[in-house]
């Protein structure tokens, strides 16, 4: 599958342009030196999407002999190239590095790209200032006041080198000469960055006369928002854009908002100008590709809503959004803003269908989520963290995940297709080790453990030396056999056959809770060697304990009792309203059931499913809301099958009231968690994870899209994370 390269694809709008094209499953190369894109998006990708989907190529394109080698590793059948400086007032001051970055790069790009289509992001710094009579622009605006005699002169405000050196530069360096036509369409430019995008377009211009190859030319306004996943977003260093600067105001990381100028002309004072959805921007670029790619000609689009908004509006819909008073104080007016600035896109709409949908709220809503969730931009997590479900503190050490491994690795097996066994102990008329024969059983079947850990009939004691106890080991093992068929595993059964395996733990749990002496059954599953598993057959565990275990129940239900104490609600209760709340972490929401990865996870992949109402155990839940579970827990189970290409390796545990009879207000939960942080790599719980802080070598938020993507690569749509799925 030949690759769509995205230069400056680490960045904010080429990260959301990538990410569009990874989710509809197609093969992407970024091409990024990290000058100002993360380190951190590129890792994202690579987690997710695998290296049959992403490559990473960390190459300047001003460095010839890498951009060829790229070249030459690839089979590209595009390019959208976002590869550029892009602050204004760094470009007065700095042109020259400016003209090399954004102008012999880009030659660069073209001779090696050898005709490539290739979808270029401009800007609406090409047209300078314009009149109100103007308002709003179209692409067609720049010639045709040329044509009217416009501009004899360069627009180019007070910068450290002058319009004719630009000019002397260009010629300088660039092959393709330029007519009288395009030195006046440079002249129109009021800024430097403007006078170099304005020079990519005429150099695309040129090639296509060359080469054949077609293009487009996106110039847009003011990007704002972030992507649904609330994983990437908008990091700019410095920060120079408005709707970032107010929602640090909002967060309190700035004292106030400074507007600059409120004596403009128009209807508050304030100037205006036209905010376009980072996500839809990355749709249009997608578009235009797929345009030219289908044998479109080339072209140069508008991208904006054709609607203007004032600072002022701006304020006021943060402030709604956010909640936060947002202090302001008026400044002056900068040099070279034009009161206002509004595209007209009604040529892309009608040629490509492209529009843009939402409103100003939801984008601020999106970029409100991401800064909230991000204060501080992209950076690796490194901090501890609570775990309630275990009353314990978790390290997230997230950038352990990079380090070099030269330890052991695991095989992962494949899938069994036998669907019997003759040497298995629990398919059906087969002997066991005891010498027992097990019935011809056609759906779930229980008996009682073989080699048990706890027996009704433990020899009695009762001792104390020094600080060491001792006492009775007494309860019952049992074995739950979810299926006749050998080469089943719980993630492989039909859903009615899942809601009869819920429905048996349900009868288990009632039958020996209802045992005087039983104060605890848990049920579990053990699956895949590296778990310890050594009996392939779909079954599962029930430790049925006379006292309650030490180290999950007990934790739990000492949380029970103070978190209530403290805030009067139940603590899962609580968890599940602010995994729903922030969302980057959940990968199922039914009615009646959500699944997340949650914020203090103590291993890469644990995940946590429970019913949205508070159910102390299975026998609280009616059977929609059982079969609700089995099919949200099979989702689950199947998206984690497809994580490493294989069945995976687990451990399941029910975690539900005790059977003592005492009222704790407890609210159930499955959990399920892994030794294995990567392909055939297990997370060793040695040194640290034993005598200190359990390390989980993985950020959540990230596990939880390698989960979510998985599930979709499965077949198992997850959560629909947004209005457009």
């Amino acid at each position: 599958m030949d690759a769509v390269l995205v230069t400056g694809g680490a960045g904010y709008v080429g990260s959301h342009t990538v990410r569009r094209l990874l989710e509809d499953h197609r093969r992407v190369v970024v091409l990024d030196d990290l000058s100002t894109g993360h380190r951190e998006v590129v890792t994202l990708f690579e987690r997710v999407y695998g290296p049959e989907q992403f490559c990473f190529e960390h190459v300047n394109l001003l460095d010839r002999s890498a951009l060829a080698s790229v070249f030459e590793g690839h089979d590209f059948c595009g390019i959208i190239d976002f590869a550029a400086r892009t602050l204004v007032g760094e470009s007065q001051d700095e042109p020259y590095r400016y003209f090399e970055n954004n102008v012999i790069a880009f030659q660069n790009l073209l001779d090696v790209g050898k005709g490539l289509p290739i979808v270029k992001s401009s800007t609406a710094a090409t047209y300078g200032e314009p009149r109100a009579e103007h308002i709003p622009l179209k692409e067609s605006y720049l010639r045709e006041w040329i044509a009217d005699g416009g501009f004899e002169n360069s627009q180019l405000m007070p910068a450290a080198v002058d319009f004719e050196m630009l000019l002397g530069w260009y010629k300088k360096h660039i092959v393709f000469k330029l007519c009288e036509e395009d030195i006046a369409l440079l002249k129109i430019p009021t800024n430097v960055y403007g006078i170099t995008k304005m020079m990519d377009e005429c150099m695309l211009r040129y090639a296509e006369q060359v080469t054949g190859g077609r293009y487009v030319c996106l110039r847009y306004f003011n990007a704002a928002g972030a992507d649904s996943s609330r994983l990437i977003g908008e990091d700019h260093d410095p920060e120079t854009h408005l709707i970032p600067i107010v929602l640090q105001v909002a967060l309190g990381q700035r004292e106030r908002m400074t507007v600059f100028g409120d004596d403009y002309a128009t209807s508050d004072g304030t100037a205006v100008r036209d905010y376009i959805s980072v996500v839809e921007l990355a749709d249009a670029h997608i578009k235009s590709l797929d345009m030219l790619l289908a044998g479109g000609r080339s072209a140069t689009y508008n991208l904006g809503r054709g609607q203007g908004v004032s600072v002022r509006e701006i304020l006021e819909a943060a402030r709604e959004v956010t909640g936060h008073a947002i202090p302001e104080t008026i400044g002056p007016r900068r040099s070279g803003d034009p009161a206002t600035l509004i595209a007209d896109a009604s040529r892309i709409q009608r040629d490509m269908g492209w529009a843009t949908r939402e409103t100003l709220h939801e984008t601020l809503e999106s970029a409100w989520h991401w800064h909230r969730l991000h204060p501080h931009g992209y950076r690796v997590v490194q901090e501890e963290r609570f775990n309630p479900f275990w009353n314990r503190w978790v390290n997230i050490a997230a950038h352990r995940a990079d380090r070099p491994w030269r330890g052991e690795t695991q095989l992962m097996e494949g899938s069994d297709d036998m669907a019997y066994d003759p040497e298995c102990y629990l398919c059906p008329g087969n002997t066991r080790a005891t010498g027992d024969v097990n019935p011809n059983y056609k759906g779930v079947w229980t008996f009682e453990n073989d080699f048990p850990t706890l027996v009704w009939d433990a020899y009695q004691t009762q001792a104390q030396l020094g600080p060491y106890l001792s006492r009775t080991s007494r309860g019952v093992c049992e074995v739950v056999v979810y299926a006749p068929n050998h080469a089943q595993r719980l993630s492989t059964l039909s859903l009615g056959a899942f809601v009869q395996v819920v429905d048996a733990w349900a009868e288990i749990y009632g039958r020996l809770g209802d045992v005087p002496e039983i104060v605890y059954p848990l049920i579990f599953e053990n699956r895949g060697t590296v778990m310890g598993n050594s009996q392939p057959h779909p079954h599962g565990q029930v430790y049925a304990y006379c006292e309650i275990p030490d180290l999950m129940v007990k934790p739990q239900l000492a949380m029970f009792e103070s978190h209530r104490e403290k805030t009067g609600r139940c603590f899962v209760c609580d968890a599940n309203r602010v995994e729903a709340g922030d969302r980057r972490r959940v990968i199922v929401d039914r009615s009646h059931v959500m699944a997340y990865v949650p914020f203090a996870a103590q291993f890469p992949y644990d995940v946590i499913i429970v019913p949205k109402v508070h159910a102390a155990s299975l026998l609280d839940l009616d059977g929609e809301e059982r079969c609700d579970l089995a099919a949200g827990l099979r989702d689950v189970l199947c998206g984690l099958d497809g994580l490493f290409a294989a069945p995976y390796h687990y451990t399941l545990a029910l975690m539900q009231a005790p059977t003592d009879g005492v009222d704790r207000s407890y609210h159930m939960q499955i959990h399920i968690t892994s030794l294995l942080r990567g392909p055939g790599l297990r997370k060793h719980v040695v040194g640290a994870d034993i005598f200190g802080n359990l390390i989980n070598p993985s950020d959540p938020d990230m596990t939880a899209q390698e989960i979510r993507w998985a599930m979709r690569k499965e077949k198992q749509p997850p959560m629909n994370t947004d209005k457009h799925g």
